[in-house]
């Protein structure tokens, strides 16, 4: 389904400009992430997430000439295809690791935040390390898009807001999918944040309580942002055992 300038823009926050690039960005070819999409951001918190994540970048003062040079969305749209491999079982983590490293070979931005996430990402499970990571494991399952940074001119204070908004960004969209799939990934076996934070009942307040916690933090930086996804939050409360 299509997802309009106008809602990223004046739904989400999202400077114009931003949503403009990549909802008019043609899908790119030979990339398992938009295998069979006609568009480039449609339904589907993975999709969103792109556009609402560079526009926090935007905010944090790095340049839409920065954010959106070809070769940049190009590497990015690269970890994306990667990281859907792992998804689909077609590539193991730590291959995954080794081709998205080569890609940045010559173009690296910020070597130390590059070791930094290497280190953490080749631990056998996801587990905090400084900066990095959440407490529950499934929530750290999109880390690997963070690559994205070492290919950005960051500072350190930067740097540290964007691990920051990240977390509050993504651990949203996560619970929030695994919210609504909750019995269905129980049944499966399939990695669940609320099973992790204590299943059933407990498990979804907790649940609740971070979600609460990241929209107070995105507010900060994105007010339209945080308040849409307090509402959405809000909606999903029906859904408690």
């Amino acid at each position: 389904m299509y997802i309009s300038v106008r809602h990223l823009n004046q739904g989400l926050g999202v400077d114009e400009s931003i949503a403009r690039f990549f909802v008019d960005r043609k899908v790119p070819e030979d990339n398992i992430f938009w295998k069979g999409r006609l568009l480039y951001i449609g339904r589907g918190n993975g999709f969103v997430s792109i556009p609402v994540y560079y526009d926090l970048l935007f905010r944090l003062g790095l340049s839409r000439e920065i954010l959106l040079a070809e070769n940049h969305v190009r590497f990015m749209e690269r970890v994306m295809h990667y990281a859907m491999l792992v998804e689909f079982n077609q590539l193991g983590f730590g291959a995954q690791l080794d081709v998205i490293i080569a890609l940045l070979e010559g173009r690296m931005k910020n070597e130390g935040f590059f070791q930094e996430l290497v280190g953490y990402l080749r631990q056998p499970i996801l587990r905090p390390a400084g900066r990095l990571g959440m407490q529950i494991p499934a929530l750290n399952r999109a880390d690997v898009f963070l690559f994205v940074l070492c290919d950005l001119p960051l500072t350190e204070d930067q740097l540290d807001q964007a691990i920051r908004y990240w977390y509050s960004l993504h651990t949203t969209y996560l619970l929030m999918d695994d919210i609504s799939d909750y019995k269905f990934d129980k049944q499966d076996k399939e990695e669940s944040s609320i099973v992790e934070l204590g299943d059933n009942r407990a498990g979804f307040e907790k649940a609740f309580d971070i979600l609460q916690e990241n929209c107070r933090s995105l507010k900060e930086i994105n007010p339209v942002l945080g308040g849409h996804l307090e509402e959405m939050s809000t909606d999903l409360q029906d859904l408690i055992p």
